[in-house]
């Protein structure tokens, strides 16, 4: 009885913790599931944690310098030994440390921005496939119906032992679906799989089951609303941004280094002592150059950058004009097809027409395909407006108005 019973206390604890671990109920659960806990959130905060470490470098100071020289001599049978020490300090003239960590945020700022808005692309892309498997689901339910349609008019058909003309047609033609559909059940079935491997992966749920859902659309706003904060046309702020930090690196390496400190000196000759102390400095002399080559190069890539930003920024505002063509044009295609209960309502009136033999076989089996032409068209309408809709939030930065669409 203890056996049994322990047995259960575990059942219950692996359901409960299950159940706690993978929660998702529809297409909102999983995007915040994905966009909170995914395996690739993890991965893009290791990238931006590596990009920061790089204003930790520019940060570093140059180490102190220790000289030690040791000389023995011999002057007319007098021994000499002398004993030079001395310790000096490297300060970096031309602000080349401020100019470092000036560049290293710069950086951090664009790989930072770009981790964001690859994670948030990545997000969008697994809720279309999260999307696309609730909607494979009913694609496939109604392939199945119509197969299973088909299978039950070819068995009475063929029991008959003599077939009319038109009845040796209708059931050639109900074969020749019937297969059709079977396999286009199999290309279904298998684009499923492959979509709930990767779905189940982003989501780390096991137990992951698609629910189909229509979604907000009408509460999409396709202003730009954060000002180009985070988007692809900021990033090519970042990009000169950083260009004009690494000319400004390239002018302080222009600035000699200059290293000073203490010396001190002791000596010997035979009994006699002398001790001696000073300061040691030492710096190159600008005579040859003054890093004229760096500054020019880096002067060359920042007006390369300016342009190539420019270029792309008018670029990515023509892009946006035309998605917005592109997404008021599919949204309104998309208003105006029936929804999947209407669609669903007047299957059945023909099913029943059909049952009552009002409706011939080739008008049967021409309802079933446009019913699931249909479905096909109205959920490739739905994920063109999803990855338009995805495709200008990456151009404005405004990722959150995405979540308004559930």
């Amino acid at each position: 009885m203890y056996v049994y019973f322990l047995a259960g206390v575990l059942l219950f604890s692996n359901v409960a913790m299950s159940i706690e671990t993978c929660n998702v109920k529809n297409i909102k659960d999983f995007y915040n599931r994905v966009k909170l806990d995914g395996p690739l959130q993890v991965e893009a905060i290791k990238k931006k944690e590596l990009a920061s470490s790089r204003i930790d470098i520019a940060e570093q100071r140059p180490n102190p310098e220790l000289d030690f020289e040791y000389l023995k001599g011999d002057e007319f049978g007098l021994d000499i030994n002398t004993y030079s020490f001395s310790a000096k300090h490297t300060i970096e003239l031309g602000s080349k440390r401020d100019k470092r960590i000036e560049k290293a945020k710069s950086y951090q700022k664009l790989k930072g921005a770009g981790v964001d808005l690859a994670l948030f692309n990545s997000n969008i892309q697994s809720t279309i496939g999260y999307q696309r498997v609730a909607q494979l689901s009913v694609t496939i339910k109604a392939v199945k119906e119509a197969i299973q349609t088909f299978d039950k008019l070819i068995k009475k058909l063929s029991l008959r032992k003599r077939l009319n003309p038109e009845e040796t047609v209708s059931l050639s033609t109900l074969k020749l679906a019937s297969n059709d559909y079977k396999a286009q059940l199999n290309d279904l079935e298998n684009e499923k799989t492959l979509l709930m491997g990767k779905i189940k992966f982003l989501s780390k749920c096991n137990d992951l089951v698609p629910r189909y859902q229509y979604l907000k659309y009408q509460n999409i706003n396709l202003l730009n609303e954060e000002k180009e904060k985070k988007g692809l046309l900021k990033l090519e702020d970042f990009k000169v941004d950083l260009a004009k930090g690494e000319l400004e690196v390239e002018k302080s390496l222009g600035y000699s280094n200059i290293s000073i400190g203490p010396t001190f000196e002791y000596q010997t000759q035979g009994n006699d002592e002398y001790v001696s102390a000073g300061i040691s400095v030492s710096f190159a002399l600008p005579i040859f150059q003054t890093n004229d080559g760096g500054k020019l190069n880096a002067l060359k890539s920042l007006s390369a950058q300016k342009l190539i930003s420019a270029n792309k920024k008018e670029l990515l505002i023509v892009e946006r004009n035309n998605l917005v063509q592109k997404f008021k044009r599919s949204l309104r295609t998309l208003q105006g097809m029936p929804s999947l209960v209407e669609l669903e309502e007047k299957h059945q009136k023909v099913e029943k027409l059909f049952s009552r033999g009002v409706v011939s076989i080739q008008m049967s089996i021409e309802s079933h395909r446009q019913q699931i032409d249909f479905l096909r068209s109205k959920f490739e309408t739905e994920n063109d407006i999803l990855d338009t809709y995805g495709k200008l939030i990456l151009i404005d930065g405004n990722t959150k108005a995405f979540e308004g669409l559930f």
